[in-house]
């Protein structure tokens, strides 16, 4: 699993559903929330968005709710 580092946070890779995995948000050493993709496209996708340096802030966690990182 990976992580990836930000200036105000990490998000880690972990473990779902077999070949689908979940990100948690974490600052502070607070999980502030779980990215949740309903397929392996979009997990493939958020891994790809990650790598390339996207900023989560005002991503959706996949519930509904809005991620955000605070300054």
């Amino acid at each position: 699993m990976r992580t990836w580092e930000r200036k105000n946070y990490t998000v880690e890779e972990r473990e779902l559903d077999y070949d689908l995995h979940e990100f948690a948000v974490i600052q502070n050493g607070e999980i502030i929330g779980i990215i949740v993709p309903d397929t392996i496209e979009v997990m493939e996708q958020i891994i790809e968005d990650l790598d390339n340096g996207e900023d989560v802030t005002s991503w959706e966690d996949g519930m509904g709710n809005t991620i955000y990182i605070e300054k």
